[in-house]
């Protein structure tokens, strides 16, 4: 008799098409073979005037399918960040959260334990039946929600994994999300460079008010400057992704460099020579650019906080990721 195809195989065909498709036409996704967790890998591109470069940005994708998905709705508790201490899941809820709920191997969770959280691994579950692809972060899910509530992988075989229904392909906001998740290694290293900035740039702004530097006002300037072109110059700032803060914050870097063009040192210089004359006003520009730098730093600095502290949970089945990334009617206030 020949060779025939079997069930499973078609059932991965149809999955990696309801993925593709669902993808923007410029990303190209590639099939690992063999696969040892991840089975397809996506690099994101992006039209730029005319041409479509790479981004330098990977997903990295367990990919599903079923033709039986199972849906539930799930109480969702408050509670605090969960690495500073364990999710009792005691207390009430006050709000509930529609979910698709899909077993996943141990072997699964833990090999994205082991990636590790500045590269995601994404769990795409398939629905064939609706043509819905629905997507959780493993990694993260592991993180905030598997190790909190104290579950033992090597106890168990298996883990049902709750998705948020609102988590799914054919949303608008999708891309956008997408690329937030594979951004993650830019993120980590702009939080990496904006805390080595913020230890070096303390020092060096203390040294700016006190008369015994003056002399050094020149050099510690240029090494302000330094970090501004360089802080801006990371990649991550230019990306689409569903987070204010990073909006903000590049406004922030954008006007320091705005006025170091603007020959805020000549300014500076200019005014203390004026000051030793008697011009007590005269400082006001070397005071303001050392407020804005001093309290742009601090809080460039902690970036990488409100991320894990706020941000590394949205799109995930709890109470702080769904306040960052839930929409009704998805979840909601239970009345």
């Amino acid at each position: 008799m020949a060779k025939s195809r079997v069930d499973n195989h078609m059932k991965e065909d149809a999955s990696e098409l309801l993925v593709s498709n669902l993808l923007p036409e410029e990303w190209v996704m590639r099939k690992l073979h063999p696969d040892y967790g991840v089975d397809v890998t996506i690099e994101v591109f992006e039209r730029q005037e005319g041409k479509i470069p790479t981004m330098g940005e990977f997903l990295f994708v367990q990919l599903k399918s079923t033709t039986s998905l199972k849906r539930g709705i799930e109480p969702i508790k408050p509670r605090g960040n969960v690495e500073k201490g364990l999710d009792p899941q005691d207390g009430d809820a006050e709000h509930e959260l529609d979910v698709v709920r899909f077993v996943v191997d141990t072997d699964t969770i833990d090999n994205a334990r082991l990636m590790g959280p500045s590269t995601p691994l994404m769990l795409f579950v398939c629905d064939l039946v609706e043509s819905e692809v629905y997507y959780v972060c493993l990694t993260d899910y592991y993180d905030k929600v598997i190790e909190p509530r104290g579950i033992d992988l090597t106890k168990q075989a298996s883990v049902t994994v709750l998705i948020p229904a609102g988590n799914k392909l054919t949303d608008p906001r999708s891309a956008q999300v997408m690329r937030f998740f594979a951004t993650r290694a830019k993120l980590y290293g702009m939080f990496n460079l904006a805390q080595f900035q913020y230890r070096e740039a303390r020092w060096i702004l203390s040294e700016f008010a006190d008369h015994d530097y003056v002399e050094k006002l020149p050099s510690n300037f240029a090494m302000i400057e330094r970090f501004a072109y360089r802080l801006r110059a990371m990649p991550i700032w230019e990306r689409d992704i569903p987070w204010q803060l990073m909006r903000d914050y590049k406004t922030r870097l954008d006007l320091i460099i705005k006025n170091i063009e603007a020959d805020t040192l000549g300014l500076i210089l200019r005014g203390i020579d004026a000051f030793l004359k008697g011009d007590d006003k005269a400082l006001t520009p070397l005071l303001q650019f050392h407020e804005l730098c001093s309290m742009s730093w601090e809080q460039f600095s902690a970036i990488g906080q409100t991320f894990e502290d706020i941000v590394r949970e949205w799109f995930l089945p709890t109470w702080m990721g769904q306040l960052g990334s839930g929409e009704e009617p998805y979840f909601r206030e239970i009345k």
